[in-house]
């Protein structure tokens, strides 16, 4: 019996429900959409890794400490020596030397292939053990010839006989193209540049003379890699490992796959943010829906019905919804993957191509998160409903009784204080799991704004009317009545939107900081006038041959040019980035200010910034163990102290050093400082017009830079704010999902309005008006909530630099605005449906 009144019920209600329906199916998409896209990549990159490992069983490389420097350039290269060593090795059938570094293909329209995207990588054109297939052409046999690979051919234009230009060492050599290959067999690329040239061009060009990046070799018969491996380490010199193909591949991959971590935890983030606010609109749903069927549940109740089987009644609706969302999140998520891999195709890292990988736990997880969700949201209506009392049968007012909102206040208020708790904990990083505190502790917050917002909702709505009451009268008084009549579904169905307006209001308060801040210690710290490096970013953004920073101070009007780069170090065995150049070149372009000690960084020598100092214990003279990228342990004596400067970071790290166990002589950067009273504007035409060689570096000024922090801030708040959006169009279907309910609910009433003399266009003013201030209401709790997010973010992160706090007054201002224009929206359709109701039928309506 219970199944069947189930599914009549789905059946009569199949448009509310619907709409319950898509708010799960919008959150679970995200979540099924993420998973899918994590489990293909990650297949992807699999397949790709380890294709190599289909004609190489062993690579020697150079030892690390840990993994990655900043330059760009940490595998130190390996001799021709050790290549003779490995191929008397017993078991190896064949060996030889691999070449790859950087060189950058120069477009038609003279700019670098590919951008500040994925890497542009030479190669040397391999003779065996390739997994580099020729399509067209021929692979490179002079010093002016090269290949270039199919996807590369393809989106340039460029084949056999054309004259390409490549960036490598030095200022960008003109080439001729004797031949196009394929990258392994898929011939994906992953928006990676290619370039092969012959070996000896390569050497010159991307290792050294006579060296190269890495030895790959192949096993006898009979021999594993494994073993090979060992029989190859055991030969080599000690700063050189031997490992696997396929572990070398999984270490690759590793790599890929943490990245694509970081994503997916971020895509989800956004898919729990969906489910979360979707959990108000069911909630809402089954409210109204129990409270609008109180007679029809007492009647069963009249008739012999159990709590229970009422409660199963109700609990079977949610299971039914509930699942129907899920089946259609899943197929939805399988779209949305397909739209993340041509999201990222668009910015040019065309990932690896292989068919959608829809994992039964993905399955599993999908169908568990939409059910257990909708579940959970209502089983407090279901119960509600279970406590109909049989009489209630019997009257025609069959409107479930107020209850008192004081456990509502004890809970919010006991929810505010624990989040408050957890979020000052997470964002202080005191606690195990920095990123669980705060979102648990978020999450607790949103709760208790929740459940604390009736309180208020009454009051707040009142004053939101009072000027819409006397610009239009009777239509928004009652209008602004209707949304004060029942503070609990009020605020209920203003969560769903406030939970997305506070994740808005809190990035842009954020990103409004971190434009602020970045402003100021440009202000106080970049004394440079102009500033060159690869991609144009302040940071580890990219290398180039330190001979650009000769060539610029050579230009008329420059006083300085002074190189600089990045490395990682580790100081009592803790990884750290350091800024890599002559420290008495860089004060001044960096403003540095002496604490203690001096400029001077001799070998073993680092300084260190106030803050790191303090924080280490140190002052100048003390020592520290650390190690650097090639594994060489060293007592580093600190030499310097310096005040905190955002621009120079926090730790400076001597040219000898860092020319002792780093591999290359790469910079990241070139900052000039020009003659005090030469022409700003001159200046920069003579360096434009010396670095024309150069296609792959960019100049840029004081405003430049700014302007660029500033777009790189405004493209994450556009990014985030695009995902954060569909949390707002949830909270519309539910603002839509309530009012709908609410015409029904008020189906009499509405019907004495219309009988008393009021019209349809006064009618549909009238909810919209309600709309509107249950949307501005929403929206205001929320920005306010954002605001202290925000502000809580930013103390937290001052010590990183965002040191001051911005609150973007106009931008929140046009979100409200936005808010009210939502409720008009939301309001259409159900204010629509009112008008259109026959008025003695609603009359008659009980």
């Amino acid at each position: 019996m219970i199944t069947r009144l189930t599914l009549k019920n789905l059946a009569a209600h199949k448009l509310r429900l619907g709409l319950t329906a898509l708010a799960v199916v919008l959150g679970t998409a995200f979540v099924a959409g993420t998973l899918i896209f994590s489990g293909t990549t990650d297949k992807a990159f699999d397949e790709l890794f380890s294709e190599g490992t289909h004609t190489v069983d062993v690579t020697v490389q150079g030892r690390q400490a840990f993994a990655g420097s900043a330059d760009g350039v940490s595998v130190k290269p390996v001799p021709a020596s050790v290549l003779d060593e490995v191929r008397g090795v017993d078991g190896v059938a064949e060996a030889r030397g691999e070449i790859t570094g950087f060189a950058a293909i120069v477009g038609r329209d003279g700019k670098i292939v590919g951008g500040n995207g994925p890497p542009q990588l030479g190669i040397g054109w391999p003779s065996s053990l390739s997994d580099y297939g020729l399509v067209t052409g021929r692979g490179p046999a002079g010093p002016h010839e090269i290949a270039i690979d199919s996807v590369t051919a393809e989106k340039t234009g460029y084949t056999t006989g054309d004259q390409v230009k490549v960036v490598a060492r030095g200022p960008a050599e003109p080439y001729e193209v004797v031949g196009v290959f394929k990258v392994g067999a898929s011939g994906t690329t992953g928006g990676v540049t290619y370039a092969a040239f012959e070996p000896a061009t390569a050497q010159r060009l991307l290792v050294e003379p006579g060296a190269f990046s890495g030895i790959v070799a192949k096993a006898a018969d009979g021999v594993s890699p494994a073993e090979l491996a060992a029989r190859v380490g055991a030969v080599v010199p000690s700063q050189f490992e031997a490992i696997t193909a396929q572990q070398a591949a999984d270490d690759a991959a590793g790599d890929v796959r943490e990245l694509l971590g970081f994503l997916s935890t971020f895509l989800l983030t956004f898919g729990v943010i969906s489910i979360f606010v979707g959990s108000f609109i069911i909630f809402n749903t089954f409210s109204m829906l129990v409270a609008q069927r109180t007679r029809d549940l007492a009647l069963l109740r009249a008739v012999g019905a159990s709590r229970r089987q009422v409660t199963l009644s109700v609990m079977g609706e949610a299971l039914g919804v509930g699942l129907l969302g899920s089946i259609a999140g899943l197929l939805a998520g399988a779209g949305l993957a397909v739209g993340l891999r041509g999201l990222f195709s668009a910015f040019g890292a065309d990932l690896p191509t292989t068919g959608l990988v829809i994992a039964p736990s993905t399955v599993v997880w999908t169908l568990a998160v939409g059910v257990t969700v909708t579940l959970v949201a209502a089983y407090f209506p279901a119960r509600r409903a279970a406590k109909t009392p049989p009489v209630a049968a019997l009257r025609d007012d069959v409107a479930t009784p107020a209850r008192s909102l004081r456990a509502r206040a004890v809970a919010g208020g006991l929810f505010a204080v624990v989040g408050g708790v957890l979020l000052a904990t997470g964002l202080a990083g005191d606690g195990g799991n920095p990123l669980a505190l705060v979102g648990g502790g978020a999450l607790l917050v949103f709760l208790s704004v929740a459940m604390l917002s009736p309180l208020f909702a009454r009051p707040v709505t009142r004053v939101l009317g009072a000027p819409l009451v006397r610009l239009f009268g009777t239509t928004a008084r009652l209008g602004s009545g209707n949304a004060q009549r029942n503070p609990r579904r009020t605020s209920a169905t203003a969560a769903a939107l406030m939970i997305g307006m506070a994740l808005i209001a809190t990035v842009s308060v954020l990103a409004a900081s971190m434009t602020a801040s970045i402003d100021k210690a440009l202000d106080g710290s970049l004394g440079a006038d102009f500033q060159v490096s690869s991609g144009g970013g302040f940071g580890p953004s990219g290398s180039f041959d330190p001979s650009v920073a000769a060539a610029l101070t050579a230009v008329p009007g420059v006083r300085s040019a002074t190189p600089m780069t990045y490395a990682q170090v580790k100081l009592d065995n803790e990884p750290v980035f350091a800024t890599v150049g002559d420290p008495a070149a860089l004060a001044g372009p960096f403003g540095l200010e002496m604490e203690s000690g001096g400029l001077a960084a001799g070998a073993d020598e680092i300084l260190v910034d106030a803050r790191t100092a303090k924080a280490g214990g140190w002052t100048a003279g003390s020592t520290v163990r650390g190690q650097y990228a090639d594994g060489a342990f060293a007592t580093i004596r600190i030499a310097g102290v310096f005040a905190d400067n955002p621009m120079a970071g926090s730790y400076l790290l001597g040219e000898a050093t860092h020319a002792a166990h780093y591999p290359g002589s790469r910079v990241s950067t070139v900052l000039v400082v020009k003659e005090p009273g030469a022409d700003a504007a001159t200046v920069r035409k003579a360096l434009d017009a010396s670095l024309a060689a150069y296609p792959n570096l960019t100049l840029q000024d004081q405003s430049d830079i700014k302007e660029q922090a500033r777009a790189s801030v405004g493209q994450l708040l556009t990014m985030i704010t695009a995902l954060l959006v569909l949390s707002i169009v949830i909270a519309i279907l539910g603002i839509i999902n309530t009012l709908a309910l609410s015409v029904i609910e008020r189906t009499r009433e509405i019907g004495l309005l219309r009988a008393v003399g009021m019209g349809r266009r006064q009618l549909r003013r009238m909810i919209r008006y309600e709309s509107v201030l249950i949307s501005v209401f929403g929206a205001l709790l929320g920005i306010a909530v954002g605001i202290g997010f925000g502000w809580a973010v930013q103390r937290a992160l001052a010590s990183q630099g965002i040191d001051v706090l911005s609150v973007p007054a106009a931008q929140l201002g046009a979100y409200l605005a936005a808010a009210a224009l939502v409720g008009v929206l939301a309001a259409v359709w159900p204010a629509r449906r009112a008008a259109r109701m026959d008025v003695l039928r609603a009359i008659a309506t009980q």
